[in-house]
C-alpha cells in the first residue's frame, strides 16, 4: 500500500518537492494546487499528489481517467519569472523531466509528441496540462500537471480510446515501482527548470528534440479555429511547432490537437 508518508520523503530539491502533499482522492491535483498556491506568499515547488481523481483533466476539456493504486497523478506549482506568452516551454521542460525519467528508471523508450503527450511505442502513456494564472507581464502561478499510466490495465480506459493507449506495465510485463518513479521524475523536473531559470533555453529544446516523436513526421494540428496539415520541422525557442506547409511555406502553432499521419 502507498502511504503519505512514502510520497512525502521520496524527493525534495532547492526548488521542487519543498512541501509535498498527499492526498488520497481528489476531484484534480491542478484544482487544489491552484487553490493552494493562492494561499501560499510562496507556492513555487509545491507539489500535489494524489492516489486518484475523480475528475482528472486532460487537455481541450477531456477527462484524465484516474482509477487508485495503479498510476501517477501530480501537480507541480511554479512561479518562473516569464512573461505569459512564454508559458509553453514549461511544457517541454515538464515533458523532457518526465521522460527522462521514464528511460533511466524503467528502461522504455518513451518519446514527446508536442505539445504534451509521453509516448512508448507510438501510443499514449501520459500527458502534461498546464494552467496559470497571470498578469499582463508576468505568471503569477503555473501548475503543471501530469498523468502518467504505470501499472494500470487497459480495461480500465474507456473502449475508444484503449488502441491509443498504453502504460509502463504493458511495455515492461513488469510493475514499476510508482514511489521511486515520482522521486525520479521530480528530481529531472528540479534539474531541467534550474536550466531554464539559468537562461539557458537552448540546451532545453535541444534535449527535447532529441526525445521527441514528433520532428519529421507528417501531422495534421487541430485547433479550434483551422486544421493545418503539413511536415514537422522544427521547434522555435518559444517551444512553438514549425509546421512545413504542402505549398513550401511554414506556420508557427502555438497550441493544438496533434495527430501524426501514418504511411
Amino acid at each position: 500500500m502507498v502511504t503519505k508518508e512514502k510520497f512525502d520523503t521520496v524527493f525534495h530539491g532547492d526548488i521542487i518537492g519543498k512541501e509535498i502533499i498527499f492526498l488520497e482522492s481528489t476531484t484534480s491535483t491542478n484544482d487544489v494546487a491552484m487553490k493552494t498556491g493562492r494561499k501560499r506568499e510562496n507556492p513555487e515547488g509545491i507539489v500535489v499528489i494524489a492516489d486518484s481523481q475523480t475528475h482528472g483533466k486532460g487537455r481541450l476539456g477531456r477527462e484524465w481517467v484516474s482509477p487508485p493504486g495503479v498510476n501517477l497523478y501530480f501537480t507541480v506549482l511554479l512561479r518562473p519569472p516569464f512573461p505569459p506568452g512564454e508559458a509553453s516551454i514549461l511544457t517541454l521542460t515538464a515533458a523532457v523531466a518526465v521522460v527522462s525519467a521514464i528511460r533511466n528508471y524503467t528502461g522504455v523508450n518513451a518519446g514527446i509528441k508536442w505539445p504534451n503527450d509521453i509516448l512508448v511505442n507510438g501510443k499514449k502513456a501520459g500527458g502534461i496540462l498546464l494552467e496559470m494564472k497571470a498578469a499582463k507581464n508576468r505568471i503569477n502561478l503555473l501548475a503543471a500537471g501530469i498523468g502518467l499510466n504505470v501499472n494500470m490495465p487497459l480495461y480500465e480506459l474507456p473502449e475508444d480510446i484503449t488502441s491509443l493507449s498504453t502504460s509502463l506495465k504493458m511495455e515492461t510485463g513488469e510493475s514499476v515501482d510508482r514511489v521511486r518513479l515520482f522521486g525520479k521524475i521530480l528530481a529531472e523536473i528540479e534539474n531541467t527548470y534550474k536550466i531554464l531559470l539559468n537562461g539557458n533555453k537552448r540546451a532545453l529544446i535541444n534535449e527535447w528534440i532529441r526525445l521527441n516523436s514528433t520532428l519529421t513526421k507528417k501531422v495534421t494540428v487541430k485547433s479550434p479555429d483551422k486544421i493545418i496539415s503539413g511536415l514537422a520541422e522544427n521547434i522555435n525557442d518559444n517551444g512553438e511547432l514549425i509546421i512545413r506547409l504542402p505549398d513550401g511555406k511554414t506556420e508557427t502553432v502555438n497550441a493544438g490537437d496533434v495527430t501524426i499521419v501514418k504511411g
